[in-house]
């Protein structure tokens, strides 16, 4: 392989992680506004 090959695939590969990243980030970040959500209403309905 070639110099290019090898820099085009470390750059894919870093992107990929990158990515995989900010999937898990925005997963972690809907479950902690959906128990925010969740509290409110439950304090809002049995309050």
């Amino acid at each position: 392989m070639n110099d290019k090959h090898k820099r085009k695939i470390q750059a894919r590969n870093k992107q990929e992680a990158r990515q995989a990243r900010r999937v898990i980030n925005g997963i972690f970040v809907g479950l902690i506004v959906l128990m925010v959500i969740f509290l409110v209403v439950y304090n809002y309905c049995f309050s």
